[in-house]
């Protein structure tokens, strides 16, 4: 990328060097496992990888945008496993702005440090992609804040401390009555139900039960009602982190097809001096060129205070569907061996199908864009 600065990449230098010498050994047995390896989370805690959104006062090492960006694409080609940890570690402490400070004080050093784990849960069974539809609901009483519903879908669900989440603290007023909340998940009416997925299996997908969970008000995040619009800034960050993520995959694929095609050999020639196979790998070096160009760009525009919703939302679908679409390509280049569970290929498309859910689908990421072209009033309808 031609715009990255000293600093940035010296930065990607550095995470590079981490990943190789800390994420390589053992990552394709690591992403069969139900949950994200201790020693992992120890290890991009000592990196500071984890504190990339919280400030140095709390414990963080803050970084831009374009620079977290970096992390998670390097982290990513080398070991997928702690991507949603990671997605959850810059989401909440971005949250965690508008929190009390003495949340800030109890919980943000122990987030940077990997002592505690956090989720967060917004996705509810009737709804996902019509944030403002929740039903968990938060009546205040006495100094306190009931919460009772269910968050599904919640990443990192089983294994997390706590969760930050959203919930309607009045009835009624769509996007403006809802609220977000920090919630620790050993708290009394707190259960959990894992969820049996087809690739992202140490995220430990889960459903998380509230039945008339009591916190105080200094575990509100915000004012009442501005939950809404505090959870879809952070979503302008995270969808663009989340593809260059799928990216590392993809990127790790064609690294490792580019060699392949050297030494396989068909008919007395390596399988690379046919067009078939050189022309698709061209291909797909494009698709992923151009996805981390939309990817960087959104998040260019954040760090120098820009719009970026229409940039994100370009970058989540057509990055994600590039991702899915090249590492196929490169499985069936692979042929049986690709298809094979000894290959990382066949595990790194079953966890990029998943990116393409999560954080916004094709179809809402299109209605984001022409509502920023054209006006929400000739948004189209679903």
């Amino acid at each position: 990328m031609v715009f990255f600065t000293e600093s940035q990449q010296k930065f990607r230098s550095e995470v590079q060097e981490f990943a190789a010498k800390e994420l390589a050994r053992g990552a394709k047995e690591r992403a069969k496992l139900d949950h994200i390896s201790e020693r992992i989370i120890k290890k991009l805690a000592e990196a500071k990888l984890l504190g990339l959104t919280t400030p140095s006062k709390h414990g963080g090492r803050p970084a831009d945008s374009v620079m977290i960006g970096i992390m998670f694409e390097e982290v990513c080609k080398v070991d997928f496993s702690p991507m949603l940890l990671l997605l959850s570690h810059v989401m909440v402490p971005l949250m965690m702005n508008w929190a009390p400070e003495e949340l800030k004080e109890e919980w943000l050093p122990k987030l940077a440090r990997g002592e505690k784990l956090v989720c967060f849960g917004n996705t509810e069974p009737d709804c996902g992609s019509d944030a403002t539809a929740i039903r968990t609901r938060a009546v205040y009483h006495q100094g306190n804040y009931v919460l009772t519903g269910e968050k599904t879908s919640v990443s990192v669900g089983m294994q997390a401390d706590a969760m930050a989440m959203t919930a309607v603290t009045k009835e009624g007023a769509g996007a403006r009555g809802i609220t977000c909340f920090f919630v620790p998940l050993d708290m009394p009416g707190v259960s959990r139900s894992r969820f049996a997925d087809m690739g992202c299996i140490p995220a430990g997908r889960a459903s998380i039960f509230l039945n008339d969970v009591r916190v105080a008000s200094k575990y509100r995040i915000g004012g009442e009602g501005e939950g809404f619009v505090k959870v879809m800034t952070g979503f302008d960050i995270t969808r663009a982190l989340v593809v260059l993520a799928t990216l590392g995959l993809a990127e790790a694929s064609l690294c490792e097809v580019s060699e392949h095609v050297k030494r396989k050999t068909l008919f007395g020639s390596p399988i690379g001096h046919f067009e078939g196979v050189a022309f698709k790998l061209a291909e797909c070096a494009t698709w992923i060129e151009a996805s981390k160009l939309l990817s960087y760009q959104a998040l260019k525009l954040r760090d120098e205070g820009l719009p970026h919703t229409k940039e994100t939302a370009m970058a989540k679908w057509f990055g994600a569907e590039s991702a899915v679409n090249v590492i196929q390509e490169i499985l069936l280049i692979f042929g049986a061996d690709g298809y094979a569970q000894r290959n990382a290929i066949e595990q790194r498309l079953r966890d990029a199908i998943g990116l393409q859910i999560g954080d916004g689908t094709a179809e809402i990421m299109k209605l984001i864009i022409a509502r920023e072209m054209m006006g929400s009033r000739f948004v189209p309808v679903m």
